[in-house]
Order: structure tokens, then sequence, then C-alpha cells
């Protein structure tokens, strides 16, 4: 849902969209939320937690504070009228701001409190540890909330701990880069949004293969920590999580865009904030070099070979999937220019047709052991030859 680029808007009229368009929201919820009071019908709020991730130093907890959290779907039987109910669901989210969150890990915690639209972050500080798990547990939990119960008021989430052995980490974008979304055609990616589920959304062929053996050197203990950015927004959580499980594509964690009304959200662009977390993430594992995958039909070329400049001695390759390999188009076009910036930073981007060519060109440059090629071939084959769901 991109309103517009902040260029195309001129700055007193967006600046004042956006504060009216902040205001009315929140009368809108605040009212709603006193008529419920009122009346004796407040709900329960929940946690909906995100993956979390950790350095050698902090630990970072974030989630959300709803009443209507999603709900886990039948993907063997859902129809499309109930995915179309989920989906519904998931956009007419009621949260709830100013509960106190604490998150604990290790005997750490830390408290914070859910924003205007339910949405929370915590920072704790981690102890130096020799080895830990590559996947821990964390605790979430609502503090002294009225209306709060024992038996929904507080969570686990997940914790990606990154080893002193990892060789490198991996940023990697969504839509048309390990799903298909046709995200270059609004009516295609509106049906798949709102009459389809995690298990109706394709993977591009040999993603799982390729990401797999990315992480794994060994292929089979992960090594290489695997984070995932989209301009999805957060009430697409369930169904991005849910995705990966279901295509084993390695889990990471998903940091998607919030679409609400507040400054730096309302008529931002959708894709902005991709390099943002790029900036966040880089700058959080000093001690890693990245490798940035994105697609060639929206910004990601732009955005990468932007993080290119700002990081030439940081990130060690840039990999854009062509989003029409079978021809010649302007969205090419687009990326060579990329291409030459990044490439003038000392960063080498690569438009990349499929999961083999890019395998092939990371076991050039050693991120991929070349015993791993044969699998990804094969893997990617079996994918193409698959049959539509």
């Amino acid at each position: 849902m991109t309103v517009a680029n902040d260029e195309q808007w001129p700055t007193p009229f967006k600046e004042w969209l956006t504060r009216t368009a902040s205001a009315a929201d929140d009368i809108a919820d605040s009212g709603v939320r006193r008529l419920k009071r009122r009346f004796g019908h407040e709900d329960i709020p929940k946690i909906q937690p995100y993956m979390g991730y950790a350095t050698s130093e902090r630990i970072y907890l974030h989630g959300r504070v709803l009443t209507n959290p999603p709900i886990d779907s039948d993907y063997q039987t859902d129809h499309w009228w109930r995915n179309l109910q989920n989906a519904v669901q998931r956009f007419v989210s009621n949260e709830v701001p100013g509960v106190t969150i604490e998150g604990a890990f290790d005997g750490h915690t830390a408290t914070t409190t859910s924003d205007s639209e339910g949405y929370f972050h915590l920072t704790l500080d981690r102890p130096p540890q020799e080895s830990a798990a590559f996947w821990d547990m964390a605790k979430l939990r609502i503090k002294n909330h009225p209306r709060a119960r024992r038996e929904s008021d507080q969570t686990t989430c997940h914790l990606l701990s990154v080893p002193s052995e990892a060789k490198f980490a991996i940023i990697s974008d969504v839509d048309d880069t390990i799903l298909h979304t046709g995200a270059t055609n609004i009516v295609t990616m509106a049906k798949l949004t709102f009459f389809g589920n995690a298990r109706t959304r394709a993977p591009l062929d040999g993603v799982a293969a390729l990401y797999e053996r990315l992480q794994c050197e060994d292929g089979n203990t992960p090594i290489n920590p695997i984070f995932y950015v989209s301009s999805s927004p957060w009430n697409l959580y369930d169904l991005l999580e849910d995705f990966l499980e279901l295509n084993a594509i390695p889990r990471g964690p998903l940091l998607l865009r919030d679409l609400g009304f507040d400054e730096n959200k309302f008529l931002k662009s959708g894709h902005e904030h991709k390099l943002d977390k790029a900036r966040r993430l880089i700058r959080a594992y000093k001690h890693l070099p990245f490798l940035l995958f994105g697609d060639s039909g929206q910004e990601d070329a732009r955005l990468y070979a932007a993080a290119a400049e700002e990081f030439p001695d940081r990130i060690r390759g840039i990999f854009i999937r062509d989003v029409d390999p079978m021809i010649s188009s302007s969205h090419d076009a687009k990326v060579d220019q990329y291409v030459r910036q990044a490439a003038q930073a000392g960063v080498p981007m690569y438009l990349i047709k499929d999961s083999v060519q890019a395998a092939e060109i990371a076991a050039e440059h050693g991120w991929l052991d070349r015993d791993a090629l044969p699998t990804i071939v094969q893997a990617t084959r079996r994918d193409t030859e698959r049959p539509p769901v």
C-alpha cells in the first residue's frame, strides 16, 4: 500500500495531511476503546510476538499488542472466503496502546510501553557468552493491565543468536525474491494477498535449497544468519512466517513495514524502510560482512547500491533476481545503472535469472561450497516442474 513517494507531494501539504490523518486515526481508535469500556466490552490484550535477534552485546525483541491477533489457519481446507476473512482480520487490527511489556532472557529483563498502534520494541543487555544456540527463546509478558489474563498475558518468541564462526550475514527481500507475489501487477498482488494463504503462495524455484546451503556450510548446522526485509506490512507477519516454514526456507527475523499514520509512516515510500533496516543490521553486526538479495521489480537495486556506497567494506555482493528473465525489459535497464553505481563503490551487483546462477556466482567467490551446486540445481529443476498450487 504505497500511497506516493515523498517527492510527489509538496512538503507543507504532506506534513499537514500526515498530522491530520494521524490525529483522526488516534481519535477514532480512542473513541472505539472508550465505547467498549463504557458498555463493559473492553477486549483482552494479547501479545503477537515477532522473531528477535541478538548481537554479542544486545538483544532486540519486538511485537504488537492486539485484542484480535491472527488465528492459526488450516491451509489444507481453507477456501478463498476463509482466506479473505483471515486477510480482513489481519488488516482490521484492534491494537492496544499504553500496555507495559516486559521482556526477559537469560536472567536479564527490560520493560517498554506499546505505542499508539500497539507496537513495542525492547532492548536487553546481553552478558558475554562463550557459546549460544543459533535459535533460543525469550519471554514476553504484559504487566499490570486490568484486562490481562494469566493464560494469555505471556508468550515466548524465537531469538536468533549469531555464532562466532559465522562467515557472513544475508539480508533478503521477500516479494519476488523468495516469494512469487506479482508485485509488478497490482491485480495479481491483491488477489494473492486477500484470497490466498501461506500454502497457496509459491516460492521462487530453488530458493529454499540455495538459502539453506548459504546458511549451513555442511548442509545441517546453521551458522550464517538470514534476515528478511519486506515492504509488506506487519499485518502479514503470521502469513510470511508460515510461508517460510511450509516451504522449508530457512527462518530468520522478518522486518516488515508499519502502515500507520504517524510521521515517517504515512505517505512514505514503501521501500525506503528496507534501507533503514539494512543499515541497522550492518551497524549491529560490526564483525560480519553481508550479502544482499533483492529483485528487479521494485526498488531493491537502487536501495542496495546506496547501501554499497555507504558500506563498501561491509557488503561483499548483491544479487538481484530478474523478475522477467526471458525478455529484455525496462527493469533490466534500470538495474544496469545501479550495477555500475555499486561497482564504483567496489561492490559487485549481479542480475540473476535463477537460484542456480546465484549459486554459481556465490561458489566462485567462496561464499558457497561447490559441493552444494548439484543439490541446488536438482532442487531448482524440481521446483520448476512443480505443478501450480
